[in-house]
């Protein structure tokens, strides 16, 4: 794995990790796909808002990594010492899960002419 040494590689690496698009990160900081790219490309930054936003979704996206390099991507442990790994995998598979339903239903809008 890469070294992540600025702010839009770690975030590059979060998106991928979490498998989301371009698009889903945007709209969960509040920019569009565009701005995700050239946040992760080192062209612009983000707001505090957007960085406060990703961490309220992802509670155990590591803040300090995030913003400085530092430490892990997610914290494995929460506030009362126990084990966050579980919870981390379970809401990766709550995310792939919402991924099929969309995909799924884009399907059938595409099929009965709604949307191409």
């Amino acid at each position: 794995m890469t070294e992540q040494t600025t702010f839009g590689s770690r975030l590059k690496a979060f998106r991928k990790e979490k498998k989301l698009s371009g698009e889903e990160l945007g709209n969960i900081i509040g920019v569009g796909r565009g701005q995700v790219s050239s946040i992760e490309n080192g062209k612009a930054l983000p707001t505090i808002e957007g960085c406060v936003r990703l961490c309220s979704v992802f509670p155990h996206l590591d803040a300090n990594w995030l913003l400085t390099g530092r430490g892990a991507m997610f914290v494995s442990q929460n506030n009362n010492g126990e084990d966050c790994w579980p919870l981390l995998q379970a809401e990766k598979d709550q995310l792939q899960a919402e991924r099929k339903k969309t995909e799924a239903l884009e399907a059938l809008l595409i099929k009965h002419g709604i949307i191409k």
